[in-house]
């Protein structure tokens, strides 16, 4: 599904600006080995304004997304609002790659969207700022459970080097002591 707006009106005249407001449905998608689902189609509503030597977009957008904790793994729902400024031109133009180019009368805005929806994600996806994450040990949820591992762990013993790290750890100890 696409949002296609007709900019043949604003196309004449220098100055025109055309106001426009809609859903744009997305399908889930995997991006950078993490599932994104849309709960809610895309909303998004702005204008568009001729400026001469192209168009200029200015619009807000928001959606309900499910992402998956990178601390947890477990899956949670949140609103996303981002900003889209685009500047749109009918011909590639190689010394400005941050210009969309569309096609006739008409300015497709699916790419545009996704384009900025991706780089508004966050980072760190975290489901609350207290997650606790997954145990290192034995994978449990500590915001569910809480494991004896840390417990029955002695801290104090020394752990075995894995022998490919040996040179790394001898860079890292100075006078017999790790830095």
């Amino acid at each position: 599904m696409n949002m296609i707006i007709d900019v043949s009106n604003i196309l004449k005249e220098v100055g025109a600006s055309k106001e426009f407001e809609g859903g744009l449905p997305l399908e889930d998608m995997i991006y950078q080995g993490e599932k994104i689902g849309f709960l809610t189609p895309v909303n998004v509503s702005g204008s568009i304004t001729n400026v001469g030597e192209f168009l200029i977009l200015n619009a807000n957008a928001n959606v309900k997304l499910q992402l998956q904790c990178s601390s947890c793994a477990q899956p949670f729902d949140r609103r996303l609002e981002f900003d889209l400024d685009a500047k749109l031109k009918k011909v590639e133009d190689p010394d400005d790659p941050d210009i969309f180019v569309y096609d006739g009368n008409s300015v497709d805005l699916r790419d545009i969207v996704l384009e900025y929806l991706l780089l508004a994600l966050p980072i760190r996806k975290q489901c609350c700022q207290e997650c606790k994450g997954l145990c290192p040990y034995c994978g449990c949820n500590l915001n569910e459970e809480q494991c004896n591992c840390e417990l029955s762990l002695d801290f104090e013993e020394e752990y075995e080097v894995d022998s490919r790290l040996e040179a790394l750890k001898n860079v890292l100890t100075v006078n017999g002591e790790e830095v």
